[in-house]
């Protein structure tokens, strides 16, 4: 049973000795706090009552305000143990004149939730499909027991027609909306999920987009001016092919510290942030190339300090430790690449649409026709098992099952 109880937040008093009057919402031994706008100073405020006393001059006004209040919040209470969704914070939301059953405004609070707790990208990625169902609805207001089996067919057709979403698309869409409503029912919002009843769309398998040996050889032998943006959005992408496919996000984090220098050898090792929410990051420990040194001695990595980045690519006057910050010009900087990269795709006269993660596809299907094994692709990558790097390398094995028919029969 939730209680609805008035008090003075003494500890909060201003400088003429004037204290808050705050409602506050138990249930379940949890507690909200909302404040009413009002302040009184110690002698007027009646504890065991909960109300302001005769001796104020404006008593009769602010306890008016103070049994708005409270039974604004008693109706709350009523109405949501009817339906067995009591908590205090919901009954806080509707004093503040907040719908928290309005799929737009949770939708807003889970997305502020996700950027508090690190998931930027995922929060990014659930904007996207809330923004959607704004276009689709085409009204301000939504709640979320109107989003029904129904409902999420006349989604799946304007995502199909009006958006041109691929089947991929929309389902990754729709799993991305599915955690939201996980959430609703965790915070009793909702009492069943209706993407449980949804038929998703089926998983159809991406082929990937792969450079040979050679597009990557026509690549470096451009002549390009030095210290130009193509040619370091070149080197960045040479870097990753020639370092099993390092992701672009962890190629603009690595610092001078993550190089470790021995009589034998140069070792890269940095811990590798994955893009799935909830991933454990793991540590990579590669042996650099001469190919990957030369780029490295491009940029004077031997003189730089251990905190300093490799890569001039991130803006350090930002504040780059707020993950949101970070992610924004992180996407930022990969839009800036891959549109150098489309560039010098066109003047090394490659066809394929060429983007940072472009390297990584190359690595693999470079790494497998020349017979690397499929453990150590798999340790390579960081895949966690190798049923996910045989599904990695599933889509290149047209090109291969071509090559091996033309040496069986030639």
């Amino acid at each position: 049973m939730a209680t609805i109880n008035f008090i003075l937040r003494t500890e909060r008093a201003n400088a003429r000795g004037e204290a808050p009057i705050y409602v506050r919402v138990t249930h379940n031994r949890k507690s909200r706090y909302l404040s009413l706008g009002i302040s009184v100073q110690e002698k007027y405020w009646n504890e065991e009552k909960q109300r302001v006393r005769r001796s104020h001059d404006s008593h009769k006004v602010l306890n008016h305000e103070i049994e708005r209040v409270f039974t604004k919040a008693q109706n709350t209470k009523l109405e949501l143990r009817s339906e067995g969704n009591v908590t205090a914070k919901y009954i806080i939301n509707v004093l503040k004149g907040y719908d928290a059953k309005d799929f737009f405004n949770y939708g807003e609070e889970y997305i502020q939730r996700l950027q508090e707790s690190g998931s930027v990208r995922l929060a990014k990625q659930t904007n996207v499909i809330v923004n959607k169902i704004k276009a689709f609805h085409s009204n301000d207001s939504l709640l979320l027991h109107e989003i029904d089996n129904k409902f999420l067919k006349g989604l799946e057709s304007y995502m199909k027609t009006e958006c041109d979403n691929a089947p991929n698309t929309i389902r990754k869409d729709l799993e991305r909306l599915n955690r939201l409503f996980e959430e609703a029912k965790k915070d009793n919002l909702i009492k069943g999920n209706p993407i449980d009843d949804f038929e998703l769309p089926k998983r159809q398998k991406p082929s990937k987009t792969a450079l040979s040996l050679e597009q990557i050889k026509a690549m470096e032998e451009l002549d390009l001016k030095p210290r130009s943006s193509l040619w370091h959005s070149r080197n960045y992408f040479l870097f990753s092919f020639y370092n099993a496919g390092i992701r672009i996000g962890d190629l603009m984090k690595l610092k001078r510290k993550d190089v470790y220098i021995s009589q034998k050898e140069i070792r890269l090792k940095y811990l590798m942030n994955k893009t799935r929410t909830n991933s454990t990051p793991k540590w990579k420990n590669i042996k650099q190339l001469p190919q990957a040194i030369e780029i490295l001695e491009a940029y004077d990595f031997r003189d730089k300090e251990p905190e300093e980045y490799l890569f001039p690519i991130l803006d350090t006057s930002k504040r780059l430790g707020d993950p949101i910050v970070f992610d924004r010009d992180k996407q930022s900087k990969t839009a800036m690449i891959n549109r150098d990269l489309k560039e010098i795709a066109e003047l090394a006269e490659i066809e394929e649409n060429v983007t940072t993660h472009i390297a990584r596809h190359s690595f693999a299907n470079f790494a497998r026709k020349k017979g690397m094994s499929l453990y150590s692709i798999s340790k390579a990558l960081a895949h966690s098992n190798l049923k996910t790097t045989e599904q990695y390398l599933n889509s290149f094995d047209e090109e291969m099952l071509d090559t091996e028919m033309e040496e069986l029969f030639n």
